[in-house]
């Protein structure tokens, strides 16, 4: 019981540092919060955890920025989007939890090296099939490792996407597809929902708003540039790390 509640306070000041990194960067939550949380409580309910934490992240942000979204592009992206959820959802509830972790490793890591080259791309591409691959891609990201951002990443290089439109856009699109996995996965198998005190999930989002505030301050005190290096080396550490437990259940 003791290890729990440790392990719970490690999760409340992780979700509070990735908070700050989400409100100074605008992105970087799903990134930098599942690895740790899959290294945590396991694959299964780390990635639970991550999506229900991620409904509440970006409701933050939305309630600021809702004037800017595109509604039309977001149906675009969120109806594939919601519509490979369900089988992905079957894959992930069965999935072994080494595939999990390797798939959270993979996809973080897959996002921070995308990050460091997607401002060089220079072909311009948009259209339904491009929106709907990048919603489909969305969709399966969040379910399998609560990581949805590089497929957005991608689509916005190579629609030339308006930043603040799409910081305002995908903030409707996380919460929902955020909703839509825990909702699925939980109902297909209640057993991966994470074995936290109550006080735990409380305190998570607690922790968020926080968290948020905190970036506020730190936005006005910090470089950014310093941050957001530190930041992409902490997520790839998680990265490497979730990666490396993948393959070391498989060996072992």
């Amino acid at each position: 019981m003791a290890a729990l509640g440790w392990i719970s306070l490690s999760i409340l000041a992780v979700v509070f540092a990735t908070s700050v990194v989400q409100r100074v960067t605008g992105s970087g939550f799903g990134l930098i919060l599942s690895p740790f949380v899959v290294l945590l409580i396991g694959a299964h309910e780390g990635v639970m955890l991550s999506n229900f934490l991620a409904i509440f992240a970006p409701a933050f942000v939305l309630w600021r920025t809702w004037r800017a979204v595109e509604w039309k592009r977001l149906l675009w992206l969120l109806i594939p989007a919601i519509a490979v959820m369900p089988p992905a959802a079957w894959v992930s509830v069965r999935a072994h939890e080494g595939v999990l972790y390797i798939a959270v490793g993979s996809l973080v890591i897959f996002g921070i090296l995308l990050s460091l080259v997607v401002h060089r791309i220079r072909l311009k591409l948009d259209g339904p099939l491009t929106r709907i691959t990048t919603g489909a891609a969305v969709g399966t990201g969040t379910v399998l490792a609560a990581v949805g951002a590089p497929a957005t990443a991608i689509y916005t290089a190579l629609s030339r996407w308006s930043i603040p439109a799409m910081v305002a856009t995908v903030q409707p699109l996380w919460i929902v597809v955020s909703v839509v996995s825990f909702g699925t996965k939980w109902a297909m198998d209640d057993g991966q929902l994470p074995a936290l005190p109550w006080w735990a999930w409380p305190g998570s989002v607690v922790a968020i708003v926080a968290g948020m505030y905190a970036g506020e301050w730190f936005q006005r005190h910090m470089n950014e540039s310093w941050l957001r290096r530190t930041v992409t080396l902490v997520a790839l550490l998680g990265g490497v790390l979730a990666l490396g437990m993948g393959i070391g259940v498989f060996i072992s």
